[in-house]
């Protein structure tokens, strides 16, 4: 290999001198526009500004950093509620800031190093028509970002423009070049390291799941209840794109969640598999919380695709020839897990019905312990099974005593039951001599722990509670019996499987909850033939809106849609709407009232967060209308899209045209309040348009709390919309064409749409059936972009430049992976045979050897 190493290739020194250039000039564009987005900050210019110098010299220290740092924080680095920035937000300054110490050190390595690896650079050549299909794709975004100026009337500049105005056509073409401009670092990572690349950038895109189901707990925990699944609350996380409806969550869990089991399959350490087990479940209860039928019917479709992939890698990188034995039962360990799962949902359901919540999650625990039980009673001879009965016998009526004498006791003594089986098992898995009545104690505070069920049951449901749940426990303990008689094991002893199982009935007994312990998830499935019809109508009108042969062919402009549906769409039907104007050097809002009927759900709001002001609070503004208007003022405990826990009140301008009016109100009600300590409830202020088409401009707000304090920041607006944002909370289709591929169309008409589904085809068969497929990555890929699609059936999720952005990055690098398989290198006259399945740096290393 030393003898290799010596036939590395220098550059020419023109050649050197030209890639030297090129990432210090992109490295110089990416700092100028991340400084520049920092000290235009609207809340914190100062310290945003230290922390891009932070991270610069963070990314330039671990180069590889932000590939675990980005997607991570992605569900929480959007702050538009607090700053007002739509246009721009706190991703892209992250992003820049990867950029600008990738290409730097990238520069300074050409410069001092001007040589290249052929090992490192295997001379595959370059996928010719994948890069021209980006290249006609980046111009067709280009394209259409301009066509989007056209459409608004020219391009002007502004940092706090709205969805109407000609800078939502940057905020949407943004998400493509910035993907596009990560993807040298993401090789440059590769080549240097590419078993560490592929794990931080599947870890990173894990911790980004965890982040977003973290933030969904939050939100149950504080607005709702987390085990309520009547209420039409539906879970955002901290997407503030869904301020006027759309699906954020649902494609970002789409996105992730095949890249957890990735991390939940290849973990080698307890403590990661358990890391990657929990956030699963996480994941679980925030899909099944959004009350999407698109994440109910994509996670499982990308679940499918990724485990059917990495089935077939499994099976290449083993060759019946060389299975190891505990391999060949995988099938039938599948058909155990399935009939295992599939009992407990039966017995669950039935349970439930009865029994709720709590005799559901008795009886899944009690399974749980079941599993590894089961081990244990193997061994087991007369002597022991005829002490475990006597024992047991005694722990039934112990338990039952508890329940009928303490409080609340049967919940205490299914606890004490469980816990103390759980010890047991510990003990005797610890333990290399354990005590003989260790056994049967085990097997006796389990059998308590099936009568605990019961006494759940029965407290819960009473005599229909014990009764539904006496034969399903009476089924359990057969089970456990036969699993513990038999000479052979009924499933694996292992402590991973019997987890992986208990966690998948958990996920049973979560959709059980869902959809029978509420109403809302059924209504929702039970109507989804008339919510078809509604977006069918919507899609035609976004056609229709397509006029000109241009229009067809190049789209209309990125970020287009709503300008064009309030423009050209039923008159009847517009929105709401703002603007920012200046009269002598003063800046006040033009506020306006949609046309459709404006109940409290569907007006539109501008907002502000706040804090608490106490069950009183003042209002003070001026107002000029030209007719009479009623205006709508609150404080309320609100997220994004749900109000509850307002100070209100109303009050009617008169009409007096050029003339400022003094409006003083006091807001009263329940309170608005941070509720507990530990999911504590976001604040807003708001002010909306009652009148149906009215018109009203407003100036010098003020909001005083009960406390005397002044609540609000920028309430003359000279800071433009620093602080404020607005929502639509329950009338969602004007702002969204509510179809991905829709969307792409519109937008960069049919061209641009083919060049977008020709990429997305290539991608997927790259990394299903093509060249790419025997990558590690190539099963998550396949399943992401899989699941993506299917949630963008009925979304148009590209909308969204967090999501586009990483949509976009993870699709190029479906492109661009090259598999680590089959790549023969030549270099003077040295050639490195293929290897079967992924080749893992030790083994690199030790072809590497060979070839010495």
């Amino acid at each position: 290999m030393a003898e290799y190493a010596q036939h590395s290739t220098r550059l020419p020194q023109r050649n050197a001198i030209k890639f030297i250039w090129r990432p210090a000039i992109l490295a110089l564009i990416s700092g100028a526009a991340d400084l520049a987005l920092a000290v235009h900050h609207p809340v914190a210019p100062a310290i945003v500004t230290a922390m891009v110098l932070v991270c610069w010299a963070a990314f330039g220290a671990w180069p590889h950093l932000w590939l675990l740092l980005l997607p991570a924080l992605l569900p929480v680095i959007g702050l538009a509620p607090w700053t007002g920035w739509i246009t721009f937000e706190e991703q892209d300054i992250l992003i820049l800031a990867a950029a600008v110490s990738g290409y730097t050190r990238m520069a300074w390595q050409w410069q001092t190093n001007r040589q290249i690896d052929p090992l490192r650079h295997p001379p595959h050549g370059r996928p010719v028509l994948v890069w021209l299909l980006v290249a006609l794709f980046a111009l067709s975004t280009a394209v259409s970002m301009f066509r989007g100026f056209a459409d608004a009337g020219g391009f002007s500049f502004g940092w706090f423009q709205g969805y109407h105005e000609p800078m939502n056509s940057v905020r949407l073409a943004k998400s493509f070049f910035e993907a596009l401009l990560l993807v040298p670092l993401w090789q440059a990572a590769v080549r240097q390291n590419p078993e560490r690349a592929q794990n931080l950038l599947s870890q990173g895109l894990m911790l980004g799941l965890a982040t977003a189901a973290l933030s969904t707990v939050w939100e149950r925990a504080a607005f709702t209840d987390l085990l309520n699944f009547s209420s039409d609350y539906r879970t955002t996380g901290l997407f503030w794109e869904m301020h006027v409806g759309g699906a954020a969550l649902d494609g970002f869990l789409a996105l992730t969640v095949p890249f957890a089991l990735r991390e939940f399959l290849l973990a080698r350490t307890p403590a990661r598999w358990s890391a990657a087990a929990i956030v699963l479940m996480l994941a679980v209860y925030a899909c099944l919380t959004t009350f999407s039928r698109g994440v109910y019917l994509a996670i499982p479709v990308g679940t499918s695709v990724f485990l059917g992939l990495y089935a077939w890698q499994k099976k290449q990188r083993s060759p019946a020839t060389t299975r190891r034995p505990e391999e060949t039962g995988t099938a039938i360990h599948l058909i155990t897990t399935l009939l295992l799962v599939a009992g407990f949902g039966m017995g669950a359901a039935w349970v439930f019905q009865s029994s709720g919540y709590r005799g559901m999650a008795a009886l899944l625990g009690t399974v749980a312990l079941m599993l590894p039980l089961a081990q244990v009673l193997r061994g087991f001879n007369f002597s022991q099974w005829l002490r475990g009965v006597v024992l047991s016998t005694a722990g039934i009526l112990l338990a039952g005593t508890m329940a009928w004498l303490l409080p609340k006791g049967a919940y205490l003594a299914w606890g004490s039951a469980a816990v103390l089986t759980v010890a047991m098992l510990l003990l005797l898995r610890q333990c290399i001599k354990p005590s003989p009545l260790s056994g049967p104690l085990a097997f006796a505070s389990f059998a308590a722990t099936v009568a605990g069920v019961a006494l759940v049951a029965n407290h819960w449901g009473e005599t229909a509670g014990w009764r539904h749940a006496a034969p399903v426990l009476l089924v359990l303990l057969g089970v456990c019996v036969a699993a513990g008689s038999s000479r052979r094991p009924l499933w694996p002893d292992s402590l991973r499987w019997q987890a992986t199982t208990a966690g998948l009935m958990g996920v049973v007994a979560a959709v059980i909850g869902i959809f029978g312990g509420g109403s809302f998830m059924s209504d929702r499935f039970s109507t989804g033939g008339q919510d078809f019809s509604v977006r069918l109508a919507h899609w035609q009108l976004g056609r229709d809106m397509l006029r000109t042969p241009a229009d067809w062919l190049l789209g209309k402009g990125s970020g287009r849609f709503p300008a064009n549906y309030f423009l050209t769409g039923n008159p009847q039907a517009h929105p709401g709407d703002y603007r920012l104007k200046q009269e002598s050097g003063n800046t006040y809002l033009t506020l306006t009232g949609g046309l459709h009927a404006n109940g409290w759900g569907e007006m539109f709001r501008v907002t502000q967060r706040v804090a608490e002001p106490g069950k009183q609070a003042i209002v003070t503004a001026r107002v000029r209308a030209e007719k009479e208007v009623s205006l709508h003022f609150e404080v309320c405990e609100k997220h994004l899209l749900y109000n509850q826990g307002c100070v209100v009140r109303q009050t009617v301008v008169k009409g007096a045209p050029g003339v400022w009016q003094l409006v003083r109100l006091e807001l009263r009600g329940d309170g608005a309040s941070r509720g507990d300590w530990y999911a504590p409830r976001l604040l807003a202020f708001s002010m909306a348009m009652e009148s149906r088409g009215g018109i009203a401009d407003l100036d010098d707000l003020a909001l005083t709390g009960a406390d005397g304090r002044s609540l609000l920041a920028n309430g003359n607006f000279s800071e433009g919309m620093a602080h404020w944002f607005f929502s639509s909370d329950r009338y969602h289709m004007p702002w969204h064409i509510k179809s991905m591929f829709m969307n792409v169309l519109f937008d960069q008409g049919l061209l641009g749409a083919t060049l977008w589904g020709l990429l997305l085809a290539g991608a997927l068969w790259r990394t299903s059936l093509g060249t790419a497929r025997r990558h590690p990555l190539a099963p998550a890929l396949a399943a992401s972009l899989t699941a993506f699609a299917v949630v963008g059936l009925f979304d148009s999720l590209l909308d969204v430049p967090r999501l586009g952005w990483l949509f976009y990055l993870l699709l190029l690098l479906a492109l661009t992976l090259r598999d680590p398989a089959t790549w023969v290198m030549r270099a003077n006259g040295i050639r490195l045979q293929p290897l079967a399945g992924y080749v893992s740096p030790s083994e690199h290393a030790g072809a590497q050897g060979q070839l010495a």
